[in-house]
This record gives structure tokens, sequence and C-alpha cells, in this order.
């Protein structure tokens, strides 16, 4: 699970390394630029840590650390001891007193749970249902190529589960869906991008895209979501303005078009976003569609850098 800070955070640890860089960073900015680095040694870690107990850590509504998706095949399935939900209280490393993760971060849980291959762990958990907590001793392992793949599949179809609904299965909502209901561009999109109104690598759908695209390709790094969707979006933004969303419309085929050519709608433009990035955010030609959505609807990029 990618490790964030909250945005209000990000943004003062960003200002905090443009002061340091440009020598006149506060003590307070430099102890947020210090605790930023310590995060990033704390990545860097983890990343050598190959062995691993197959399990998503997530954060519930109470901010407790409680096992999300297993990985089908790995350690936590395979004990059969290990569910969705069980809240996780403590860690211990092979004969070693449980730890608690209570007011750690998570990716300071998951420096505790991941280590080397072929060595023990034991996790101190909590069934979501209550009854008597249970220590369940695993041993980590390397996630197999395979086995990444099949929690990919599992973890996209949760994740559309979670938008199913937020499209209108017809053209009644106020935003115009890019995709049809069987899963093809629409033909306004189509026409827009035959007319080369989605190829503006540069332009400013190009920089609204790039907001999207960098957030995605930064995901990994503390912080590096904000910095990318902010340099990105605020590209886009300001270049967007030059853009003429009617010409765009009219590129499109117009107004009468659109609607005609779409069957599915949205009511909201972060009903569009969410919906847009879960379901078709990883085809190929997602970029250039949504290039060609964006020149329609610009004030669809806010929505999509805080999408999830």
């Amino acid at each position: 699970m990618t490790f964030s800070i909250t945005h209000a955070t990000r943004y003062v640890l960003l200002a905090a390394a443009l002061a340091t860089l440009g020598g006149c960073a506060t003590p307070q900015q430099q102890a947020q630029m210090q605790a930023w680095q310590q995060i990033q040694a704390q990545q860097q870690a983890l990343a050598q840590e190959s062995g691993k107990i197959g399990a998503v850590l997530a954060s519930d509504a109470q901010g407790r650390v409680v096992i999300g998706t297993l990985v089908p095949g790995a350690p936590s399935d395979q004990s059969g001891e290990v569910h969705t939900g069980d809240q996780l209280l403590a860690v211990a490393e092979g004969d070693g007193e449980p730890q608690s993760v209570g007011g750690k971060s998570m990716l300071e849980v998951r420096l505790m749970v991941q280590g080397e291959p072929n060595t023990p762990v034991s996790l101190v958990l909590a069934g979501q249902n209550g009854g008597d907590d249970r220590t369940v001793t695993l041993t980590r392992a390397e996630i197999t190529p395979q086995q990444q793949q099949a929690l990919e599949e599992v973890l996209q179809a949760e994740a559309q589960a979670r938008v199913e609904g937020l499209a209108i299965e017809d053209n009644s909502g106020e935003y115009l869906s890019p995709y049809t209901s069987d899963g093809v561009t629409a033909e306004w999109v189509n026409k827009a991008i035959n007319a080369k109104m989605g190829s503006a690598a540069g332009s400013a759908v190009g920089a609204a895209a790039g907001a999207y695209a960098g957030r995605k390709a930064l995901e990994s790094v503390p912080g590096g979501s904000l910095i990318g969707s902010f340099f990105g979006g605020m590209a886009g933004s300001k270049a967007g303005q030059n853009v003429g969303r009617d010409a765009a419309i009219q590129a499109s085929g117009g107004w009468d078009y659109i609607r005609e050519t779409s069957d599915l709608s949205f009511r909201s433009l972060n009903d569009m976003a969410r919906w847009m990035t879960t379901v078709h955010g990883q085809k190929s030609n997602f970029q250039e569609v949504l290039n060609a959505t964006l020149q329609v609807y610009p004030e669809l990029q806010p929505a999509l850098a805080s999408a999830r």
C-alpha cells in the first residue's frame, strides 16, 4: 500500500524543500525536510526487504492498522489464520517480544512486518467480529510475479466494485462519459482524436493529462503524487485558459452529437474522474482519450488530480 502524507503536510514539505534549495529555510522547515528525508530512507530500506507476508495493510476509519486484501497463495493466505478486516495490534520479530503498532506510521508498520525471506514474523491480531486476540506466526517469502499479477487483478476488481453505480446508464447526467457501456471510446471522442484535439503534446491538455500521469508515476515516492499533480496541474490550468472550449466541442461534433453518442453519464466531475481512472486508467490509449475529454471538460482536471 502506498504511503501517504496529508495534502497540507505535503505542501509544507514542498515549501520547505524550495526554501532549503534557496538557502533561506527556517529551523522548522529544516526539521520538516529532515523528517521527509527519514521517510525516504525508510522507503529505500523497505524496498530492500523482499520477504513479505502477502497481505495489503490498510487503515480503517478509526486510523487502526487492518489487514486488507490477501495475496493469493502467499504466506498470509496459505496460513488460513489471517483474514481481511483483522486488526493488527503488534508485530514480533522471530522469538522477540511483540512491539505495538500503535502510534506508528503505515511505513513504519510495513518495515516491522517485512524482512528477509524465510524468516519468521509473528502478528498479534484482533478479529473484526471480536473475540480474544491471537498470535499468528508466518514465514516471510518473496512474492512471485504470478502472485503479484493475481493481487493486481483482485485489487482492480475491488476498485471497480467501489465505483459501481457512479456512472448513470444513459446520457441524462450533466457530464457525458468518453467511454460507452461496452468499454470502447465514444464516437465524439474518436472524432476529437481524429481532429487532433487529443494529441496535444506540450499543450494545455497535454499538461493537464500529465498531472495525472505524473502523479501515477510518482506514487511510490513520499509526497511525489502531490508534486506531480501540483506542478502538472498548475501548468495545465494556466495553459488551459488559452484553449478554446467551444472549438473543442465543435471538433467533437457539437453538444448534440456528444450527447447522442454517449450512453453513460455522471452527476459530478468527481464521480467521472474516479470512474475513468479506476475502470479505464490502465488502457494504452487512456491519456489520448483523457486529452480529448479535458478539452471539452477542462474543469475535470482538479477532480482527476485527486482521484483515488
